[in-house]
C-alpha cells in the first residue's frame, strides 16, 4: 500500500501517523511503519488487522504480480495461527475473514508463549537460553511449513526444561537419566510434581514425539500447532512450579 493509503487507514483507528505523514520526514514508508505500528495499542492493531482481512482482495487487486501479496499474506496468517487466531471460514471451509480465535482463549490473557518466556528469564535455569532458542526455532519451523521440525523443537524444549530442573533438584554429584520417563520420576520424587501430573506430562511428550499420527479431522499444520501449544503449556507448567519452589525456599 502507498503512503497516502497507509495514512488514511491508520488515522481511521487513531494510530499516530506523525512518523509517515508528509514527505518532509525522509523516512522510507516501511521503516516508518515499523515505528508507528508497535506504538499503537493492542486494540488498535487488532482493528487494523481486521480491516486488512476484510479488504484483502481489493488490496491484492492493486498489486502486480499478485504473488507479491499472496506470499506476504500467507506468512501473516501463519503468524496469527501461532497465537491461536485464524480467518473465519464458511460452510464449505473457505476462508472469508475476519480473524477469529481458533482455539479456546481467555480475553485479556497473555499467550502462553509470552508467559513462558518471562518465567524462563526469572528461573535462572542453566538451560534457559537454549529453551528460548528451541521455542523460537519451533515457531520458525512452523512458519516455514516444517511441521515435524515445529513439533520436535517444542518437544525438546519441554525435555530440556525437565532435565534442567531435575539437575537443580538432585543432590550434588548425582546423575540424571537421559530418559524422559526417568526424569519425570526424579521430579516427582523430589516433590516438584504429583503422580497425576507425571502421567499428564508423559502423555503430552508421547503426543508430540516422532511417529505420532495426525488425528482424523486435522491437517498437519493444525496438528503441529496444537502439539506445539500443548508442549509449551507443559513447559510453562514446569518452569512456573520451579520458580514457585525457589521463592518458597528463599
Amino acid at each position: 500500500m502507498g503512503r497516502d493509503e497507509c495514512i488514511v487507514i491508520l488515522r481511521k483507528y487513531e494510530i499516530s501517523t506523525d512518523g509517515i505523514d508528509g514527505y518532509y520526514t525522509g523516512y522510507p514508508l516501511i521503516r516508518a511503519l515499523t515505528d508507528v505500528v508497535p506504538a499503537a495499542t493492542p486494540s488498535q492493531v487488532w482493528d487494523l488487522a481486521q480491516e486488512l482481512a476484510r479488504t484483502r482482495q481489493s488490496i491484492r487487486h492493486g498489486i502486480n504480480p499478485r504473488t507479491l501479496f499472496d506470499e506476504r499474506w500467507d506468512d501473516f496468517t501463519l503468524c496469527m495461527r501461532l497465537d491461536g487466531i485464524g480467518l473465519a471460514v464458511d460452510d464449505y471451509g473457505r476462508e472469508i475473514g475476519p480473524f477469529v480465535p481458533i482455539e479456546p482463549t481467555i480475553e485479556g490473557a497473555h499467550p502462553v508463549e509470552d508467559d513462558l518466556s518471562r518465567e524462563l528469564r526469572l528461573s535462572q535455569l542453566s538451560g534457559g537460553d537454549e529453551i528460548l532458542r528451541l521455542i523460537d526455532d519451533s515457531a520458525i519451523a512452523f512458519l516455514g511449513g516444517d511441521n515435524n521440525g515445529c513439533l520436535n523443537n517444542a518437544r525438546v524444549a519441554l525435555e530440556t526444561t525437565g532435565k534442567s530442573i531435575g539437575r537443580e533438584l538432585l543432590p550434588p554429584g548425582s546423575t540424571l537419566s537421559s530418559k524422559w520417563g526417568e526424569v519425570l520420576i526424579a521430579l516427582r520424587e523430589a516433590g516438584l510434581i504429583s503422580q497425576d501430573q507425571e502421567k499428564g506430562l508423559a502423555g503430552v511428550y508421547r503426543f508430540v514425539s516422532p511417529g505420532s499420527h495426525v488425528p482424523v479431522g486435522f491437517t498437519e499444520s493444525e496438528f503441529a500447532r496444537l502439539g506445539r501449544t500443548l508442549a509449551l503449556s507443559c513447559t510453562y507448567f514446569l518452569v512456573k512450579k520451579w520458580n514457585g519452589t525457589r521463592r518458597r525456599d528463599s
